[in-house]
């Protein structure tokens, strides 16, 4: 690899059930990221486990039933012991999960809350960074997601006090990407 390329890859929480491809299948050596896909906007306009049995319910076969967490996030936090180099994102929104953002983006309260709950996450659960897939800002996503004219505008406030909120933390620099 050349030094400073980024090789990134999307793991889908789904990809444990029918194709039964694993966090332990992902071929690590060839990758420098990975974005976990996907976590949920909640209605209280916080981000929120996508699918909580496969994101952190999950006893795999290398687990131990004291841990304090399980699922395909432990997983990923095992792969990062093992690649100490391999940075991991959490995905938020995707298609299906985009119905929130033009809320959270609103307003400098409703920023504030879901930049916190952002920054709360990614240290609750091991990630280097956050990913928004807001599909998609002021039209052209799913049926029955929030739009506003403003969209476009608040996304870029909305991106701003999620990276002032993660430069908050010490002793770390998280990504933000999208």
């Amino acid at each position: 690899m050349v030094a400073g390329q980024i090789v990134l890859a999307y793991f889908t929480a789904w990809s444990i059930y029918g194709r039964l491809f694993f966090v332990t299948d992902i071929p690590v050596d060839k990758l420098t990221h990975i974005n976990y896909a996907f976590a949920n906007i909640g209605s209280d306009g916080r981000i929120a486990l996508g699918d909580p049995w496969a994101d952190t319910d999950k006893k795999f076969d290398n687990d131990t039933s004291n841990q304090p967490l399980h699922g395909n996030f432990n997983q990923l936090n095992k792969l990062k012991a093992t690649y100490p180099n391999l940075r991991t994102l959490i995905s938020v929104g995707g298609w299906t999960w985009s119905s929130n953002f033009s809320d959270v983006a609103l307003t400098n309260q409703s920023r504030s809350i879901f930049a916190a709950s952002c920054v709360e996450f990614v240290q609750k659960y091991g990630f280097d960074g956050i990913d928004l897939q807001w599909v998609y800002p002021v039209s052209g996503g799913m049926s029955g997601n929030s739009e506003r004219p403003e969209d476009t505008q608040n996304y870029v406030l909305l991106l701003e006090e999620i990276r002032r909120q993660l430069d908050a933390i010490l002793n770390k620099t998280y990504l933000l990407t999208v």
